[in-house]
């Protein structure tokens, strides 16, 4: 009996260094496991059916197929990207979430500076995912045919544009060009493509900057004109279906409007380096995969595939020419 006492005793004393032992092996598991073993959502700092959108659930549909759990996407829209990327860098280093990253927060910072609340040393980009030439657009039945015929207008009125905020990519490269011109504009602000070509379409502006996939649609059915686009080459994405060639705003004379437009994916600065490795490498796989490749080329975007050092000079170098353009418009000095 005593025997017996003393085994029931001993397996409990056992039973809570089994459990920790358990317990301990379970946590090694999960952080050497892949960061995409568990649900990842990716953040969408813009409106539902604009670019930034359309690619990211695109790319998060493509993504989970190489991925033991779905990606998810949400939108969470604000001050052109700000909320949200504000939000974001206010989370865990390791959470379990991605974010749509645009150019167009750091032109934001660098002409807005201190008033802008934004670190931007704590995001750390990872990879582009969406290359972008920004094309101007006007109603198909304006008076304007050429961009010239803009200008001039211009500089006799105040030619209102849709975009996202003033600082961003699509303000710097159109209000830098009619500064440059010596006419007049301003911005009226609209969260995502989609509703910005919306308000050019209903009469609200006399333009709008965006991109070929927000204004394709448009195109076809004769409701906008494309008059340039804002790069140092033209583009061609419509000759083929349309028989459309966009010329550029270069060689028009207005180089430093052509910037670089589109975004990348960030994780938080200081996440754990397999993370980062984790994302780099689903990125390459996506990249690799016809789905996703066509279809940049399907909604008119540009192939333009760079990753960690190469993407931070990228950055800086459009942060320099962005720079320019503010300057041009009067928003540095």
């Amino acid at each position: 009996m005593r025997n017996r006492f003393a085994l029931v005793l001993l397996l409990l004393l056992l039973v809570p260094v089994f459990v920790f032992a358990q317990g301990g092996t379970e946590k090694s598991t999960s952080a050497s496991g892949n960061y995409f073993d568990s649900t990842v959502k990716i953040i969408i700092p813009y409106g539902a059916g604009g670019t930034h959108d359309v690619v990211s659930r695109k790319f998060a549909e493509v993504g989970s197929k190489y991925t033991k759990a779905p990606i998810v996407c949400e939108n969470v829209t604000g001050g052109d990207g700000i909320v949200a990327a504000t939000l974001y860098t206010k989370k865990d280093r390791n959470v379990k979430e991605l974010l749509t990253t645009s150019y167009g927060l750091w032109y934001q910072k660098i002409v807005k500076g201190d008033a802008i609340k934004l670190d931007l040393d704590e995001l750390h980009p990872i990879g582009t995912f969406d290359d972008r030439s920004y094309l101007l657009y006007v109603r198909a039945n304006s008076s304007y045919q050429t961009l010239e015929d803009l200008i001039a207008e211009s500089k006799t009125r105040e030619i209102v544009c849709s975009a996202g905020a003033v600082g961003s990519d699509a303000h710097l490269c159109f209000g830098g060009l009619i500064n440059q011109a010596g006419g007049k504009s301003r911005i009226a602000s609209y969260e995502g493509g989609a509703e910005q070509i919306n308000a050019l379409i209903n009469g609200e502006v006399d333009c709008f900057v965006g991109t070929p996939q927000v204004g394709q649609q448009y195109l076809e059915t004769g409701k906008v004109r494309a008059l340039t686009c804002f790069k140092d080459f033209d583009y061609e994405g419509f000759k083929d279906s349309l028989g459309i060639v966009v010329p550029n705003c270069s060689d028009a004379g207005y180089p430093s409007s052509a910037i670089t437009g589109g975004g990348f994916l960030s994780v938080r600065t200081g996440a754990d380096p397999q993370i980062v490795a984790d994302v780099e490498e689903l990125m390459k796989k996506v990249w690799a995969d016809p789905d996703f490749r066509n279809y940049t080329v399907e909604i008119g975007l540009n192939v333009y595939e760079i990753y960690g050092e190469q993407l931070q000079a990228h950055i800086k170098e459009a942060g320099v020419n962005a720079t320019a353009a503010a300057k041009s418009l009067g928003l540095l000095k």
